[in-house]
């Protein structure tokens, strides 16, 4: 009968090992992901500025901008800057910034991560005048998220993980 009841007894601490393990990893996969996101608004912010801001902060190298004609690269910040003073050039001279409509995030490993974007353009009046998508690839780097490859794609193709 003792025997018994701690087997029982054993049952139930295995499996509340099991599930606060599974519940750990979780809740580490969902910490990565908000600072995946937090990355990505502080970004965004930071494309507004003429210099571009801190690129480093954001990007590792080497870095591709994947369009659907040709792909841009650049093997460093000087050249990535060049990459986004290209890409600013073909905006409208009434473009004021862009703001996420969807973001989500797939970590395919500890140090690798897809994140399926949707975004606004938005002309100086606020008005919308282009929406579109894009995902972004992420490489952990020194323990930090930076991102290596942006493909843009018609928003109507926009998906979300699982």
């Amino acid at each position: 009968m003792d025997l018994q009841l701690y087997r029982t007894s054993m049952h139930k601490i295995q499996f509340l090992i099991v599930a606060l393990f599974f519940t750990t990893i979780s809740l580490a996969n969902e910490i990565e992901k908000n600072k995946i996101l937090n990355l990505m608004v502080d970004h965004n912010y930071e494309l507004k500025k003429v210099d571009y801001g801190a690129l480093d902060n954001y990007f590792t190298f080497p870095f591709t901008f994947n369009d659907i004609e040709k792909t841009l690269d650049a093997i460093n910040q000087k050249e990535l800057k060049k990459v986004f003073k290209k890409l600013h050039r073909k905006l409208p001279k009434d473009h004021s910034h862009r703001d996420w409509k969807k973001m989500d995030v797939k970590l395919l490993n500890d140090n690798i991560a897809l994140v399926n974007t949707m975004f606004s353009r938005f002309n100086k009046k606020g008005e919308i005048y282009f929406t579109g998508a894009e995902i972004y690839t992420f490489r952990k780097v020194n323990n930090n998220w930076k991102i290596f490859s942006i493909t843009p794609y018609k928003p109507y193709n926009y998906f979300e993980f699982d």
